[in-house]
């Protein structure tokens, strides 16, 4: 189950059936203006990308983040596009090794459009959950 930061479902305590962990959400009720005080009045430094504009802090490149945010991450950040790329070609050659031919991914470029949302701008790509279930239908054929 995916935790969106801010749903109205969230709890202060929250337990994870299958990994059996207990995830503790002690600020689940403060504003961002609540934080801030927070922060100001124990002296506490934020990271320092919030001075840079950004809102949030997650993972560079992160799949649920906009494709312009994605994009403007990449620009900033070149590195980490690389080791996507070098992690998605990594990735297909396991794919190939295990005998699991289909996918429309041909390269690890390929693999870079559909993780920064350009699956929506073709209908015939794959998503991660499609693999099992067509590999099961090529080996029929």
């Amino acid at each position: 189950m995916l935790n969106l930061d801010n749903a109205e479902s969230r709890r202060a305590v929250e337990h994870c059936y299958r990994t059996t962990t207990t995830m503790v959400n002690p600020i689940i009720d403060w504003t961002d203006a609540d934080v801030w005080t927070f922060l100001h009045h124990y002296g506490c430094e934020s990271n320092p990308l919030y001075q840079c504009g950004r809102s949030r802090i997650g993972c560079i490149g992160c799949p649920l983040a906009t494709k312009s945010r994605q994009r403007l991450d990449f620009i900033l950040y070149p590195k980490y596009k690389e080791n996507y790329l070098r992690a998605f070609a990594r990735m297909l050659e396991e794919r190939k090794k295990a005998g699991k031919t289909y996918t429309t991914w041909t390269s690890a470029e390929a693999v870079m459009h559909w993780w920064t949302h350009e699956i929506y701008e073709d209908p015939n790509q794959l998503s991660f959950f499609d693999d099992e279930e067509m590999d099961g239908v090529m080996s029929e054929e």
